[in-house]
């Protein structure tokens, strides 16, 4: 499968439409979260051509290198979770013992708590570029704030729905971080 990053949109559309395993909400919840991610920058960008004052310019300015990395990771994360739930695939098709399929289970739970992650860093982020955005951008703000919002919930869910299959160390290391981010006063 060819990556994320240098599929058509109409090509990763496709695929996830499909009855394949992967691409799947994981890797489609990270894909929300870059889009989250480049309309938080762009409202960033234009907000500092706009600013009043050097110290709206100079804020906003630091806050894009930051949101466009983040847009990258996300679109990593988007791959990488393909490939984490490939593993859990191929390791149930090929009736691996239960300590392989449960560790192949652990990074289909741990790529997603990464997007999580991350989306609740950029979330932060989002709130900064907001306090001195212009108010132009006020619906491409809303709508990069509801992709990160929703890439959050959809990450979570992929999470939970990995965790039945972990154990022990695994399950409590995980689950620590999940409830973490799952618990956290909403904005």
């Amino acid at each position: 499968m060819t990556p994320v990053r240098e599929q058509p949109v109409a090509a990763y559309l496709e695929a996830l439409a499909s009855t394949r395993a992967v691409p799947g909400g994981g890797s489609a919840a990270a894909l929300a979260a870059a889009m989250g991610a480049a309309l938080v920058s762009m409202v960033a960008k234009l907000s500092a051509r706009k600013a009043k004052t050097s110290e709206d310019r100079s804020a906003l300015d630091a806050l894009v290198p930051l949101l466009d990395a983040l847009r990258d990771r996300f679109a990593d994360l988007s791959q990488e979770d393909i490939e984490a739930y490939q593993q859990v695939v191929e390791a149930r098709k090929a009736g691996a013992p239960a300590a392989e399929i449960e560790q192949a289970y652990e990074g289909a739970a741990e790529v997603p708590l990464q997007t999580a992650e991350a989306v609740d860093e950029c979330l932060a982020l989002a709130a900064k570029v907001s306090a001195r955005a212009w108010e132009m951008t006020a619906s491409d703000l809303a709508v990069g704030s509801e992709l990160l919002q929703t890439a959050m919930g959809g990450a979570l869910g992929n999470v939970a729905i990995n965790l039945p299959e972990l154990h022990g160390d695994r399950a409590s290391r995980i689950e620590r971080r999940y409830l973490r981010l799952r618990n956290r006063p909403q904005d």
